[in-house]
């Protein structure tokens, strides 16, 4: 993408208003003039959302600043609640460090990551006149490109950096400054060589306009009729420059079975100041269109940060953009489901609705007219407890009005004002409130009475899922090992150790003051033992995420655990709080059940601690007392640091009849090997240079003696390295 090639709109005089986040009624306009019932049937579902995210173009724009970075992936006030990053591969390996800043620090939020080529290395490329284009791959080097790509994830992954997939090329079908293909090429690249990309997903090229005129709809289409390409394509990208609604549906791709992501778009257009008033509406509508009619699972804007984006580059602070782009980011939120709803009461007013699994829905309604109204909102009969709303208008920025009056517990009115965008977070009977990217002190669930146990909460789950995903994983009820009663859940797509299961916290559980928590866990497919954490995941005031742990304990697999605390205190400044279930290695499955709330000093029933079997190495305890017979593993591990080059020298004692020698490191939840193929005669490994001055690696040095690896002992040796 080329900002001074795509002007596709018209410009308009740039504006400079800032506008604060309130704004009183008074200052909004509204005409009495009701429109049809808008209903909402959360029976009736359509896709799975992935999130809301931009690209960090460090190479065109720079990197973004800390303040940038917690403005994106924050979801206090004033942040705009990004869950998706996209970022440049530079054809030049030797760049790569460049994205690792925002990558690492996106990364240890959750925040999924994917990356986007423009051009081959420079070695692999011909000159692509002839296809219209700056560049060209000839054939004969797709194998090269391949392990390219695969090498981009590879680098990522050894950096902290779990890439979610890479695409085949960035715009092939507008390829004036970089590398054009053909459909048939693009095909040809997924079906033949897709299958050697394995350190990541592959995205399917993202096409420039998606059916707007020429071919832009072949390269998809080209991939469905091929079963290779298909099969090795996990995700389709498409940008959706020059495509207005009526193109938007492509009913193939979206039944497909495969994820559809909109990766690249601004609008209304590069020349209209971010902050200009109502054109910047049409950034809500574009959301709209791409979800409601072209079926995509996530929307990313170009680029993150610029005068015409949702972070501005002058202020650093969000743009009007920003908070029409907010009015979804930060309340439709990954894992919600689009539901049915009726798409427009009145003319030029666009409404969409999402569900969660906290019993929530997310309305989103457009008035992009000139008239202000009265519209009436309806569940479907289901029962509503309460409804709270956010508003960007000409005079506000994501204004807040918590419960809005509901009638006869089914129906509730709001206002929409002219040429405004509202989000309507809706709690029906049972669900929790407040725990939908909002930005309310405490979340909270359902009712602030104690039950008839003395318990906020009781979460059996016999009946119900009322836990969550906490990072990309799934829930599900299992009969197989519950701690009690016929149900557990268990926590399956885990990826990285801290992804588990969360729960928004009741009404009646306040900032400030102490509770009791319990919750059962236990592990049937991992290792021996596995360390658990029960945590609290929570923002500050100034909009810094935080971990704190209310329990741990170690776990032997096939035997429940009880994480519990009696006695801890919510931070009196955490906002929208929630306690999660992770482990502190593995990704294997885990199960929890019977998680309770209380008042503090309450002693609630479980599994207590169990017996930690004595002879088993990975139990975090000083109980083990075999020592090996023979050194079969690397003792007395030296490190050696180059602050000229950023590498890392390590020498270790020899081990007698040692085959060969390998090296591990711990990353993003998992020992990745790096090499297994040091001689046995070498006693020293040194690292590629340039590693990320700052950045702390866990590295275990194992051997291989009589053909077997003593891996066990190496972990257990492993020691911990700063790159300086």
């Amino acid at each position: 993408m080329n900002t001074s090639v795509k002007k596709l709109t018209s410009a308009f005089a740039a504006g400079a208003l800032l506008f604060s986040q309130s704004a009183f009624l008074s200052n909004v306009t509204i005409e009495a003039n009701a429109a049809s019932l808008c209903t909402a049937n959360v029976n009736k579902t359509y896709q799975k959302i992935d999130g809301f995210g931009g690209i960090n173009h460090v190479e065109w724009y720079g990197d973004l600043t800390d303040s940038d970075r917690a403005i994106a992936f924050g979801n206090g006030n004033d942040q705009l609640g990004c869950t998706i990053l996209r970022v440049y591969v530079n054809p030049d390996k030797n760049q790569w460090y460049k994205v690792l800043p925002t990558a690492q620090y996106a990364a240890k939020r959750g925040i999924t990551i994917f990356a986007s080529p423009w051009e081959p290395p420079a070695s692999l490329a011909e000159n692509g006149s002839a296809y219209g284009g700056k560049l060209h791959l000839p054939k004969r080097n797709y194998g090269a490109y391949a392990q390219h790509l695969n090498d981009f994830g590879k680098y990522m992954k050894q950096n902290g950096v779990d890439l979610y997939a890479v695409s085949v090329q960035n715009e092939p079908d507008y390829a004036k400054e970089w590398t054009a293909w053909t459909p048939d090429e693009t095909t040809d690249f997924i079906a033949n060589y897709g299958n050697q990309i394995t350190s990541t997903k592959l995205m399917s090229p993202e096409s420039f306009q998606y059916g707007a005129y020429n071919n832009g709809k072949d390269y998809y289409s080209k991939i469905l009729n091929n079963s290779k390409a298909y099969a090795n394509c996990d995700i389709f990208g498409t940008h959706f420059y020059g495509t207005p609604r009526s193109k938007m549906d492509f009913p193939a791709l979206e039944n497909c079975g495969k994820q559809l992501w909109m990766t690249e778009v601004y609008v209304p257009d590069s020349n209209v100041d971010s902050n200009k008033w109502p054109d910047n509406l049409k950034q809500a509508v574009s959301i709209h269109d791409s979800m409601v009619v072209g079926g995509m699972q996530a929307y990313v804007v170009w680029p993150l940060r610029r005068n015409y984006s949702i972070l501005r580059e002058d202020t650093h602070k969000m743009s009007k953009r920003g908070y029409a782009f907010a009015q979804y980011s930060k309340f439709v939120r990954p894992g919600d489901v689009r539901i049915d709803i009726t798409e427009q009461p009145a003319s030029n007013v666009f409404v969409s609705a999402y569900k969660n699994n906290k019993n929530q829905v997310t309305i989103v309604a457009i008035n992009n007219s000139n008239s202000g109204y009265s519209q009436q909102f309806s569940l479907n009969g289901k029962t509503i407890i309460d409804v709270d709303r956010w508003r960007t208008s000409s005079s506000e920025s994501l204004a807040k009005t918590d419960n809005l009056t509901i009638e006869n517990g089914t129906t509730f009115w709001a206002q929409l004002p002219a040429q405004s965008v509202s989000t309507f977070v809706c709690t029906l009977s049972g669900g929790s409130t407040g725990g939908n990217g909002g930005t309310g002190s405490s979340g909270s669930s359902g009712s602030s009475e104690l039950d008839s146990d003395g318990y906020y909460f009781h979460d059996t789950f016999e009946d119900e899922i009322t836990w969550q995903a906490h990072g990309s994983t799934e829930l599900q009820k299992s009969g197989r090992t519950p701690y009690k009663g016929s149900e557990a859940v268990v926590v399956t797509n885990r990826t990285s150790a801290w992804m588990g299961a969360e729960r928004t916290l009741p009404s009646g559980v306040q900032n400030g003051k102490a509770y009791s928590f319990s919750v059962n866990v236990t592990e049937l497919d991992g290792d021996d033992t596995e360390t658990f954490y029960l945590k609290l995941n929570y923002t500050d005031s100034s909009g810094t995420a935080h971990y704190s742990t209310i329990a741990e304990g170690v776990c032997p697999k096939g035997k429940y655990l009880q994480l519990s605390n009696t006695n801890y205190t919510i931070p009196s400044d955490a906002v929208n709080p929630v306690i999660y279930v992770e482990t502190k290695d593995t990704t294997s499955n885990f199960y929890i059940d019977e998680a309770i709330c209380a008042p503090a000093g309450k002693s609630l029933p479980g599994a207590g601690i169990p017996e930690i079997p004595q002879t088993n190495t990975n139990t975090n305890t000083n109980t083990n007392t075999q020592t090996p017979t023979n050194d079969t593993y690397p003792k007395s591990i030296q490190v050696n640091y180059s602050t000229q080059y950023h590498q890392i020298q390590f020498t270790w004692s020899a081990v007698q009849n040692a085959q060969n020698y390998g090296i591990a490191v711990y990353l993003a939840g998992k020992w990745r090997i790096q090499t297994q193929t040091i001689s046995g005669s070498t006693t020293t490994y040194v690292t590629p240079k340039n590693l990320t001055p700052g950045m702390s690696y866990k590295v275990a040095i194992a051997a291989k003696v009589n053909g077997s690896w003593d891996v066990a002992n190496a972990i257990k040796n492993a020691v911990i390295v700063t790159v300086v």
